[in-house]
């Protein structure tokens, strides 16, 4: 079978002809697996109008432009604002827990460090009921906070009652407090919006968020149809909860990338095994027999693009190719680094900033707070760049790099930025989570390391990175097999 001049596998044909009978799947499909075409296909075989849910807006405009007319192509907050998101677009403003104490009711601070942080920990209670499915607010969704047992049942019923109280607030279509775009997502779902479509394709399932997850299993008398690949979740500090793993759906596999050769495909598939638990159900994927891929543990003269775990990671690695005589490409740009790395500076130098992100701190020492509560995860790693290199030599090394990745020699990034992107030649950075005292890493670290391997089409150099070494993934293995004895003596000799 044909779509837009490309043949589907014999594999993707089976999975299309079961989709096409009706019933609800999961389709896990490794990296560069064709499962877009895939997607493309089986929606102009499917009857009646269809809606295909994007994990962002990005990848929704570039499902507009290839799915058939029938098929909608919609982000999960798209969906919301359409219904009721649109009432709150003069709301829509940065709020942090300064301005919230401040200027909102949100009871008695005396059990908390100041007033500002209590209302951090009330905008992070209320963001984690928001990125779930649950109907009310509980002590599930209080964040892990250091308090003394003393105090801690009266700091956690406080703390819910006013969380709840300022939720209430940002609920009213009639209040002025300001919301991010999770408070209208979260009415929308809870009011079990029926999309009235007769099939819903999921892309990116992995990363969604257990409230959109809902919303797409609650459609009645539609076909649902679930897409991703759970070892590509690396989002969960944005709430995603690998929503493929959770899935009671029957799981339809893709089991070939076409974007790489055997020898990579081997190295990710590897990582999983070694990392993951023995008794976790994987389903290993081939490498494209037509690429001859290579993987070396000795430095490869040139890369197309250095994958670096942290922006820490990213400078150090263009300090050295800057030192190398190397023009470098910073993946995104540096344009809006420099002027949040400025804005940072007035701040702490004149007690004020004019940068969006910045102007409703008052000084320093708020935005430090801000930066170390879980809101501030985009903010802090930027802080520690300017504390450890100062201002001026950090923006001297990123206004020396290229605009244009056409005219770079090489192009550094983040893992997290690199996902969907691929290089011929690839090195992985030194800065991924390892083995240490023989704890493993979060499963999630595991992720980001696939994800990063697969981004490579012919060469992939991990000469830099001691986590997919041989010796460490056999001692991964060794650590994980001395667990499963450890719980299955606990459980008299069962597991």
């Amino acid at each position: 079978m044909k779509y837009k001049g490309k043949t589907l596998t014999k594999e993707q044909e089976k999975n299309l002809n079961k989709i096409i009978e009706g019933s609800d799947y999961c389709i896990q499909a490794p990296p560069g697996s064709g499962k877009t075409l895939l997607l493309y296909a089986t929606a102009r075989k499917l009857n009646g109008y269809g809606l295909n849910v994007s994990f962002n807006k990005a990848l929704s405009i570039l499902a507009g432009k290839n799915f058939p007319k029938h098929v909608y192509c919609k982000t999960g907050h798209a969906l919301a604002y359409g219904s009721v998101g649109w009432k709150f677009r003069d709301r829509l403003k940065k709020i942090t827990g300064h301005s919230l104490a401040n200027n909102y009711n949100i009871g008695n601070t005396k059990l908390f460090r100041t007033p500002s942080h209590k209302g951090y920990l009330i905008l992070q209670t209320i963001r984690q009921y928001c990125y779930s499915d649950d109907i009310s607010i509980d002590k599930n969704h209080l964040p892990k906070i250091p308090i003394t047992s003393a105090n801690h049942e009266a700091m956690e019923h406080d703390l819910l009652e006013a969380s709840r109280s300022i939720l209430n607030l940002m609920f009213d279509d009639k209040n002025d407090i300001p919301i991010t775009h999770d408070i209208y997502l979260k009415k929308w779902a809870l009011s079990n919006p029926q999309l009235r479509k007769s099939f819903v394709m999921f892309d990116e399932y992995q990363d969604a968020n257990p409230v959109i997850a809902a919303v797409i299993k609650n459609q009645r008398n539609t076909q649902k149809l679930f897409v991703g690949d759970q070892y590509q979740q690396i989002y969960s500090w944005r709430g995603a909860i690998n929503a493929i793993s959770n899935t009671d759906i029957p799981t339809l596999y893709i089991t070939k990338s076409f974007r790489f050769g055997q020898a990579i495909a081997d190295i990710a598939n590897n990582t999983i095994q070694s990392y993951y638990p023995s008794f976790w159900e994987y389903n290993a994927f081939a490498g494209n027999d037509t690429i001859e891929s290579t993987v070396s543990y000795s430095p490869l003269p040139d890369v197309d693009c250095i994958i670096c775990r942290t922006n820490n990671g990213v400078i150090n690695e263009t300090i050295k190719a800057q030192k190398d005589g190397k023009n470098v490409y910073i993946l995104g740009g540096t344009e809006q680094l420099i002027s949040l790395i400025n804005g940072i500076h007035d701040l702490k130098q004149i007690g004020r900033s004019y940068h969006p992100e910045l102007f409703l701190f008052n000084n320093y020492q708020e935005l430090k707070e801000y930066a170390n509560s879980s809101f501030g995860g985009d903010l802090k790693p930027i802080i520690n760049l300017i504390e450890k290199y100062g201002r001026g030599k950090l923006i001297a090394i990123l206004n020396e790099t290229t605009e244009d990745e056409a005219n770079a020699d090489i192009t550094i990034t983040t893992c997290h930025k690199s996902k969907g992107m691929e290089w011929p030649t690839v090195r992985l950075g030194s800065d991924y989570k390892s083995i240490s005292d023989d704890m493993l890493p979060e499963l999630e670290e595991i992720n980001i390391l696939y994800v990063a391997i697969t981004r490579a089409l012919k060469k992939l150099d991990l000469s830099q990175c001691d986590s997919v070494m041989p010796s460490q993934l056999s001692l991964a293995k060794k650590i994980n097999k001395e667990n499963e004895m450890i719980i299955a003596k606990g459980l008299g000799g069962t597991i």
